[in-house]
């Protein structure tokens, strides 16, 4: 070492280089933590019940009196995979009073798939004979609320529907 202008060390470059180290080391220790509290955060951001909204098709197809059973498709991803129209989910789509009105076809019972019943003009559940009106009322049945209306946006002609599912077996509507 040569000794500086006061015949000690050269402090100067012994200091740059320990930051230089230090700033190394920190970088190095980023690397696998900033991940790792991305991951532990990710839950406390996620909104449970939120959708968005996915297509349903053309107004003039889903305008009527009697209910239609829509599919809902939208891209699934996951990791590094991207999957196209995958089935996400169904809902009844009717018109009344001038309004599109959406109920999702699992009953909030215990979840069984739920049909229209031409017929008798009544929406039904196969598993424990739960009875449901055209506008989602109970009628009949164990089931402790109404079919889960679904929020509708109309644009241009084009109907999309918000897909939320509904915890199962209670009174409430709460988004799982």
């Amino acid at each position: 070492m040569s000794p500086g202008a006061g015949g000690e060390p050269d402090g100067g470059r012994r200091a740059v280089l320990k930051l230089g180290i230090g700033a190394l080391g920190l970088g190095l220790a980023a690397v696998p933590a900033v991940p790792a509290i991305g991951y532990l955060l990710f839950p406390s951001g996620a909104k449970h019940g939120e959708a968005a909204f996915l297509p349903a098709g053309k107004r003039s197809a889903l305008a009527g009196s009697t209910p239609v059973r829509v599919d809902l498709y939208a891209d699934k991803v996951d990791a590094w995979n991207k999957t196209p129209d995958v089935k996400l989910g169904s809902c009844w789509v009717l018109e009344r009073d001038g309004a599109l009105h959406a109920f999702s076809t699992v009953c909030p019972h215990l979840g069984c798939a739920v049909d229209f019943d031409a017929e008798a003009q009544k929406f039904k559940c196969p598993c424990h004979r739960s009875a449901f009106a055209l506008d989602g009322t109970v009628e009949a049945g164990p089931s402790p609320r109404p079919l889960d209306s679904l929020e509708i946006k109309e644009q241009d002609g084009l109907v999309a529907i918000r897909l939320v599912r509904y915890r199962q077996g209670v009174a409430d509507k709460e988004p799982v």
